[in-house]
C-alpha cells in the first residue's frame, strides 16, 4: 500500500499545541489570507524543521472576518494575485528558515469554489506556481478542476479525504453547521481513516487544527495510517505475515494479535509477526490491532531481570577474543556487563534471542554449523546471544556455559518471554 499522509491545517490558532507538528506529515500553514501573521508563519516553520514535519502553504479567499469559510466573489485574476502573495509572503519565511515548501493546499471556501470552477483552479494553481514554482504538490478533491488545473500545469497532485469530517450517502461533506458536519471522537476519525485509505481513493487525509480534541484526533489517525502502512503478506490461505517496525514491544504485538477474534495463534520474530486463522473466518484487519501500540511508546519492564549465571569456557571464547582485538576475560566482562532483551522465541523450544550484544564483541556466525552444541551453552551470533536448551546442531560462537538454568519445561514452555530483561552473572 502506498504511503498515505496526515495534513493537518495550522498556524490559524493562538497557543497551537506543539503535538500537532509531531503527528503531521505535513502541515498546511495559514499564510495570511483567513488566518495567520508573519510570527505565527514563523513559529509554524520553526516546528515543522524541529520536529521534521514537511511545510506547505494554505491560501485562502482574502476573508479573516469569516475565517475564509465564505465563498466571495473575486475575479480569477484578483484571485491568483491574492494566492501568489500570501504563499510568497509563507515563501519568504521559509527561505529565511532553510525550510522548503513543497505541498499547497487552498483553504475552506476556496477548495471547493475552485474544485468546481475550471477558471478559479487555473488561478490557485497559477498564482502557487508563480510564488512557489513547480516544483509543489497541490492537496485537493479526489476529482474536479483542481486536479485537472495542476495536472495542466504539471504539478504533482495528492487526492484528500477528511478523517474529522462526516459524508453524505454521495461522499460528499456534509457542510459545516450541520449536524454530523464535525467529528470529534477518536472512533469515527479511526472509522473514516480505514474507510478512505483501503478504498484507494486518497493520497492524504486531513485533520483540522481547529477541531476539537484535535491533538488526540490527529494522534488516531497517525497511528491508523501506520499501523495500515505496516507491510502484510499472506501466508497460504490461513496465516498472514506483518512487517513489524522496530519500536514495537514484541510481546505487546503477540498479545494484541492473539486475543483478535477468529485467530487461532500469532508468532512473532524480531521483524515479523504471523497470524494464524481459520480460512473460512479470516480477522477483521489485523494491522489495526498495532495502532493502539504505535500511538503509546512501550513502558519499560518494571520487573527484575532474570539473571543466568554462566561460567565463561565456551570454545570459541578465544577466537571471539581475536577477532575483537581484545583478551577473553575482557570478552566475558562486556558480555555480562549489559542486559538483554527477549527479541524473539525459536529455533529450539525456549531458545530466546537476546539483543544487543556490545557491538565491541558482535561476531558473525561460524561458517560451519558445528552438528552438536551441548545443551546450555551460550553463545554469539552477530548482535544477538542466547543459551541453547537442548544439544542440537548450530552456528553460533560459543563463549560459555550456563549454570543452574532450565530454558524450557514441558508445563511451563519457553522460561524466558517476549521483552523480559535477562542479565548474566559471571562465575570464575
Amino acid at each position: 500500500m502506498t504511503e498515505c499522509l496526515l495534513n493537518i491545517d495550522l498556524g490559524e490558532l493562538p497557543g497551537e499545541d506543539e503535538q500537532l507538528y509531531t503527528l503531521a506529515h505535513v502541515a498546511n500553514i495559514a499564510c495570511g489570507g483567513h488566518a495567520g501573521d508573519d510570527a505565527s508563519m514563523r513559529r509554524a516553520l520553526e516546528l515543522c524543521a524541529r520536529h521534521g514535519t514537511r511545510a506547505g502553504a494554505h491560501p485562502s479567499y482574502e476573508d479573516r472576518e469569516g475565517f475564509g469559510r465564505r465563498a466571495l466573489d473575486v475575479t480569477p485574476e484578483v484571485l491568483r494575485g491574492q494566492v501568489a502573495g500570501q504563499c510568497a509572503r509563507l515563501a519568504r519565511l521559509a527561505s529565511l528558515q532553510h525550510v522548503p515548501v513543497r505541498y499547497a493546499k487552498p483553504h475552506g471556501a476556496l477548495y471547493h469554489a475552485a474544485n468546481a470552477s475550471p477558471a478559479l483552479a487555473r488561478a490557485v494553481v497559477a498564482g502557487v506556481v508563480e510564488a512557489m514554482g513547480r516544483d509543489v504538490t497541490l492537496l485537493g478533491p479526489g476529482a474536479g478542476a483542481l486536479r485537472d488545473a495542476a495536472r495542466a500545469a504539471g504539478l504533482a497532485y495528492a487526492r484528500e479525504g477528511f478523517a474529522d469530517r462526516g459524508t453524505r450517502p454521495d461522499g460528499s461533506l456534509i457542510p459545516r453547521g450541520q449536524p454530523g458536519a464535525v467529528l470529534t471522537e477518536p472512533a469515527r476519525a479511526r472509522e473514516n481513516t480505514v474507510r478512505l485509505v483501503t478504498g484507494g481513493t486518497v493520497d492524504t487525509l486531513c485533520v483540522h487544527g481547529d477541531t476539537p480534541g484535535a491533538v488526540e484526533l490527529a494522534g488516531e489517525v497517525r497511528a491508523t495510517l501506520e499501523a495500515l502502512a505496516l507491510p502484510a503478506e499472506p501466508l497460504g490461505d490461513g496465516a498472514l505475515r506483518l512487517a513489524l517496525p522496530e519500536g514495537l514491544e514484541r510481546r505487546a504485538v503477540r498479545e494484541a494479535l492473539a486475543a483478535l477474534p477468529r485467530v487461532v495463534d500469532a508468532v512473532v520474530s524480531e521483524e515479523h509477526a504471523c497470524v494464524y486463522f481459520d480460512p473460512d473466518a479470516p480477522p477483521e484487519e489485523p494491522r489495526l490491532a498495532l495502532a493502539r501500540l504505535l500511538r503509546a511508546p512501550a513502558s519499560p519492564d518494571a520487573r527484575p531481570p532474570t539473571t543466568i549465571r554462566v561460567r565463561y569456557d565456551g570454545l570459541d571464547l578465544e577466537a571471539v577474543a581475536a577477532r575483537s582485538g581484545l583478551a577473553a576475560g575482557e570478552v566475558a566482562r562486556l558480555h555480562a556487563a549489559r542486559d538483554y532483551t527477549v527479541r524473539c522465541v525459536g529455533f529450539l523450544p525456549g531458545f530466546a534471542y537476546l539483543g544487543e550484544v556490545d557491538p565491541r564483541i558482535a561476531v558473525p556466525r561460524l561458517a560451519t554449523p558445528r552438528t552438536r552444541v551441548p545443551a546450555l551453552a551460550v553463545g554469539i551470533a552477530g548482535g544477538r546471544t542466547g543459551v541453547y536448551p537442548f544439544a542440537s546442531p548450530g552456528g553460533w560462537n560459543l563463549i560459555g556455559t550456563a549454570l543452574d538454568f532450565t530454558a524450557f519445561t514441558p508445563d511451563q514452555g519457553a522460561v524466558l518471554q517476549l521483552g523480559e530483561r535477562v542479565r548474566f552473572e559471571r562465575v570464575e
